[in-house]
């Protein structure tokens, strides 16, 4: 789960990610579709007005949380399905740092990096 003011995010094992108001208790948003996490949410972030999530599917999303709305995969393993999992997401502005491996044993823990930074420009233009 992730709180920030007076919304919860939670991560299920239905593979649901759901956006709560903590001050009544309501779901606002059941972020699935057809773009849904297709196993369990391991890990959830808030980033500004969005929510990134991680699965044990390979795969780690973007939410809109006004809107409920999927946004785009960010991560999505090659070995999707068949044992590769996003374990941990830590993310700032301009990174996304993910911890994948697999339940099974097949794959090594690794640390991903994905940098939206935009790259500096030299000074001759």
């Amino acid at each position: 789960m992730e709180l920030r003011d007076n919304l919860l995010v939670s991560g299920n094992a239905d593979s649901t990610v759901r956006v709560w108001d903590v001050r009544t208790g309501r779901c606002l948003h059941t972020l699935q579709g057809p773009n849904r996490h297709r196993s369990a949410v391991t890990c959830l972030q808030f980033c500004r007005g969005l929510v990134l999530s991680s699965s044990d599917d390979g795969t780690v999303k973007l939410w809109d949380l006004r809107t409920g709305a999927w946004v785009r995969d960010l991560v999505a393993l090659h070995s999707q399905g068949s044992g590769g999992v996003v374990w941990r997401i830590r993310a700032s502005d301009t990174r996304l740092v993910c911890a994948a491996g697999s339940r099974n044993g097949t794959e090594e823990t690794k640390l991903l990096l994905l940098d939206f930074e935009p790259e500096e420009r030299g000074g001759d233009e």
